[in-house]
C-alpha cells in the first residue's frame, strides 16, 4: 500500500513540472510585440531617452528580425549616443530588410563616409519622427490669414523644423515662413507622437496693389501617426501676427487647421 502522502507527493511533482510550461504560457500572453516595443521605442526617443529606447528597440527586433523600422530606431538610438560604429550596423540591417528607404540610404552613406574622414555632410537625418517618411512633408491648410492654401514643413531633426504656407485670400497672395521647436514631454499619447510646438515667422501679402509686411509667433500642436501606412501629420495652431503696412500696424490673432504627406 502507497503512504497517506504520495498522493500529494505526486501532485507537488506534477505543478513541479508544469510551472515551466505555465511560466512559458503567461509570458507569452503577456508579452508586448514588436510594434508595440518599437512604438515604446520612439516615444522614448522623442523624449531623448537615448538609452531606455535603444533597449525597447532590441527587444522590438528579438521579436521581429524583419522589423526594420525597429533597426532604423535602435541606429538612431545609437548615433545620438555617439556609437557610430553601432549605428552603420543597424541602418545597414535596416535598409537590408527595406532597402527602399531612400532618407536612410542617403544618411547611412553619408555616415559611412564620414567614419571614413570625408567631409560630406550628414543629409537627410532620419531623426524625422515621422515613421514612413521623410523628412520634408507637403499638404493643405485653413485659416487666417487668408483663406487656405498649400503648406509645407521640413524636419532638421525631431524638434526643429521649418514651415511654409502660401495662401489665398481675396485676390491676394500671402506667403509664410517659420521656424518651429517641438516638445513631446507634454502629452504622451498611447501611440504616435504628440508634440507642442512654438515659433517665430514672417508674413508677407501682396494683392490689391499694395503689400503689407508682418511678425507672428505661432503656438500648437501636431499629431504624428508613426506608422509607416500613415506618413501624414495633423496640427492646429493659433498664431498672433502683426502686420505691418502704409496704415500702420494691426495685431490679429488667427487659427489654422492642416495636415501633410511626407515623403
Amino acid at each position: 500500500m502507497n503512504p497517506p502522502w504520495f498522493k500529494a507527493e505526486s501532485l507537488g511533482k506534477a505543478l513541479m513540472a508544469a510551472l515551466p510550461i505555465l511560466f512559458f504560457a503567461a509570458s507569452t500572453a503577456l508579452a508586448a510585440t514588436s510594434w508595440e516595443y518599437y512604438q515604446a521605442g520612439m516615444r522614448l526617443y522623442n523624449q531623448h531617452e537615448y538609452g531606455d529606447a535603444e533597449r525597447y528597440f532590441q527587444a522590438a527586433v528579438q521579436q521581429d528580425p524583419n522589423n526594420w523600422q525597429a533597426y532604423q530606431g535602435l541606429g538612431m538610438c545609437q548615433y545620438a549616443q555617439g556609437d557610430r560604429p553601432g549605428a552603420e550596423k543597424s541602418f545597414d540591417q535596416s535598409l537590408r530588410i527595406h532597402p527602399d528607404n531612400t532618407p536612410l540610404a542617403k544618411f547611412d552613406e553619408n555616415l559611412l563616409a564620414n567614419s571614413r574622414g570625408s567631409s560630406a555632410p550628414a543629409e537627410n537625418s532620419p531623426a524625422s519622427p515621422v515613421v514612413g517618411g521623410g523628412n520634408f512633408g507637403l499638404g493643405l491648410v485653413v485659416g487666417g490669414p487668408g483663406d487656405w492654401g498649400a503648406t509645407g514643413k521640413y524636419w532638421m531633426d525631431d524638434k526643429d523644423a521649418f514651415q511654409g504656407a502660401v495662401k489665398l485670400a481675396g485676390g491676394g497672395t500671402i506667403l509664410q515662413l517659420q521656424y518651429l521647436w517641438h516638445d513631446y514631454d507634454l502629452i504622451h499619447p498611447a501611440q504616435g507622437a504628440f508634440p507642442f510646438y512654438v515659433g517665430v515667422g514672417g508674413d508677407l501679402a501682396l494683392g490689391g496693389g499694395g503689400a503689407a509686411v508682418a511678425g507672428c509667433v505661432p503656438v500648437g500642436i501636431t499629431y504624428l501617426f508613426q506608422k509607416k501606412s500613415a506618413p501624414i501629420d495633423l496640427f492646429v495652431e493659433v498664431v498672433p501676427t502683426l502686420w505691418i503696412g502704409t496704415g500702420g500696424a494691426s495685431l490679429q490673432i488667427y487659427a489654422n487647421l492642416g495636415s501633410r504627406f511626407y515623403f
